[in-house]
């Protein structure tokens, strides 16, 4: 039975695949997520700096893990199409060509680690909240140099569509990070009260634990056994490593066109002071939070349209990205109305300070705003993922958060252009327009890409029957 004429799944079918494969992807994001969100928590419990100075702190490493993320999932795709096509030797050879990968990019993390710290002497910020934004970042410099080999073994497992690893050590690692940060940040079973700094030493130990587990497993697990991941271990090939960076490349700076965005509104604002860097930081760890629902609808996504092209069915790719499309907007209005009902009661949760409530609570109604566009662009570029194409997403990035949105926020936000300045409200502003017209592009691409994908399958079939 032909690709053409085969019985097709229905939406029901398909949706139950994609939430069982997105929902351990979307716990093992939340559990990532809830770590960063954790210690925004710690720190607003001990001052408005500490919480201001893991705000700058770790938008700079967001910044940072995020690019590396990009380009990690540059692997997935690639590994799927093997995996698709039942060539378990060529998924072995790919993942040790990621490790490969890992070594120049753990460098250039820890390189770029210390830039940061050297960009923070630079802002307008108080002595104190520079003092802890920089003890903050320090400790990355170890966590970011395991961090590419970590993604080298979680882009392999999600490529083969085994996300059990991502969901029970990331559910792990959120534990231990809570522990530890308690531990550290306050000062309890002997050891010093850190503060905020204390988070990031937290966050060194989780990533080393997290490390270990995926080598570990790559090598114990039932169904890993097959592919004997370190086997005839292979050098390194600059072919198959070019076409990892091909395509993650053009990914992760989607993603950092997006993500810079949000990392650099805390330095635009940082003269405005702590309160108002505060409510931002709540807003903006609640948002990401959030933001890993549509994150791992997207994944699944990615994963799923990788297998369907690797079996050439890409009428089955369509048919599962339509179903996560509807899936996707229908978690998005209900993650809205959640933040806007529940808007004081998480910021009076994450800040004791009256002033930080209030901007935050008001901040919600961007987010939810911005959630509804963003999930529907993030679950586009996913599918788009799975089609191997990612230089066309790229430029809808640029265009719609930089060369659009961001000088629409910023003249709102920082000058008299369109009136009285509204400061952190204008960049929030820029981030709602951006993932509007960021969504509309994108699903205009997919549809545009794959129709495509259907129509190349079908030319062959078209020519044989004009031959016969």
């Amino acid at each position: 039975m032909t690709s053409q004429n085969k019985k097709r799944p229905t939406f029901v079918q398909n949706a139950g695949d994609l939430l069982r494969l997105a929902g351990p992807l979307m716990l093992g994001q939340l559990a990532v997520v809830g770590m960063t969100v954790t210690d925004i928590y710690m720190a607003g419990q001990v001052s408005a700096d500490t919480l201001a100075a893991l705000q700058l702190g770790g938008s700079i490493w967001a910044m940072i893990n995020l690019l590396v993320i990009g380009i990690m999932i540059g692997n997935s795709p690639i590994i799927g199409n093997f995996w698709g096509a039942g060539q378990p030797e060529r998924v072995r050879f790919q993942f040790q060509q990621g490790l490969w990968l890992s070594i120049p990019m753990s460098i250039a993390v820890c390189g770029a680690i210390l830039l940061g710290v050297l960009l923070l002497g630079s802002l307008d910020i108080s002595p104190e909240v520079y003092r802890i934004a920089r003890g903050y970042l320090l400790p990355y410099v170890i966590t970011g140099f395991m961090f590419p080999a970590f993604f080298a073994f979680r882009s392999t497992f999600e490529g083969v569509g085994d996300i059990r690893p991502v969901m029970v050590f990331n559910g792990m690692a959120f534990f231990l990070n809570g522990i530890l940060d308690y531990i550290l940040v306050f000062g309890k079973l002997g050891f010093p009260a850190m503060g905020g700094i204390g988070a990031a030493w937290a966050t060194t130990v989780v990533m080393t634990f997290l490390l270990i587990a995926m080598a570990v497993y790559g090598h114990y697990a039932s169904n890993m056994k097959r592919l004997q991941l370190y086997k005839e271990f292979s050098g390194p090939s600059t072919t198959a490593i070019a076409g990892i960076l091909r395509l993650g490349i053009p990914i992760a700076l989607m993603i950092a066109a997006e993500v810079g965005f949000f990392a650099i509104i805390p330095m635009m604002i940082a003269h405005l002071g702590s309160n108002v860097l505060g409510a931002h930081a709540i807003t903006n760890n609640l948002d990401s939070l959030a933001y890993m629902i549509p994150l791992g609808l997207g994944q699944a996504l990615t994963i799923k349209v990788s297998h369907a092209q690797g079996r050439r069915d890409p009428r089955e790719a369509r048919q599962i990205c339509l179903t996560g499309f509807k899936l996707v907007f229908v978690l998005a209005m209900v993650l809205g109305s959640i933040k806007i009902l529940f808007r004081h009661d998480v910021a009076q949760m994450f800040s004791p300070e009256p002033n930080v409530q209030m901007i935050a609570a008001s901040l919600f109604f961007f987010s939810a705003a911005l959630g509804c566009f963003d999930s529907m662009q993030m679950a586009a570029s996913g599918a788009l993922r799975g089609y191997k194409d990612a230089r066309v997403p790229l430029i809808i990035q640029i265009i719609a958060f930089w060369v659009i949105a961001f000088p629409i926020a910023y003249s709102l936000a920082l000058t008299d252009f369109w009136g009285e300045p509204i400061g952190v409200f204008g960049f929030w502003s820029g981030l709602v327009i951006a993932a509007c017209l960021a969504s509309v592009m994108m699903l205009y691409r997919w549809n545009l890409v794959s129709k495509n994908a259907i129509k190349a399958l079908d030319e062959p079939f078209t020519t044989a029957a004009a031959q016969g």
